[in-house]
């Protein structure tokens, strides 16, 4: 194998993991907007962590109740630089659950922008660039 052949495998194979990053993203999220069940949750507090450049970042911590009647207490995935006004711990608010894991779940009041359509295809389309360049690449190499 040249060296042009091994540094072309090494590119593709990480074009091709980010290509199946976003695809799993995309199909998360889709998921979650055509299969999710709306509910009201109250927001038990705020974590805060830190970035590496020093900001700090809010992670949602909720609490709901699933049609069964048991609690779920679950933390978002994706955390929000700044606290939303006039949203505060003890406040309720909408929650978007996926009912075959409810611990994954988004707020559409603080990240109203997470199941949007226009997000979703930009993710598709960026996998799907992805795939080609990588298809690309290993076409070149091989």
């Amino acid at each position: 194998m040249t060296i042009e052949q091994l540094g072309g495998s090494f590119v593709a194979a990480a074009t091709g993991t980010l290509c199946i990053l976003m695809a799993v993203q995309v199909m998360s999220r889709c998921r979650l907007r055509l299969r999710g069940v709306r509910t009201t949750a109250e927001l038990v507090r705020f974590r805060e962590a830190m970035e590496e450049d020093g900001h700090e970042l809010y992670y949602a911590v909720v609490t709901f109740a699933l049609p069964d009647g048991s609690a779920v207490t679950a933390e978002t995935s994706e955390a929000v630089r700044h606290l939303p006004r006039g949203i505060q711990e003890g406040d309720l608010t909408e929650v978007l659950y996926d009912p075959a894991a409810p611990s994954v779940f988004t707020l559409p009041s603080l990240l109203p922008g997470r199941l949007r359509t226009t997000e979703i295809l930009s993710l598709c389309a960026g996998c799907l660039g992805l795939a080609a360049t990588t298809w690309l690449i290993l076409a070149d190499t091989f």
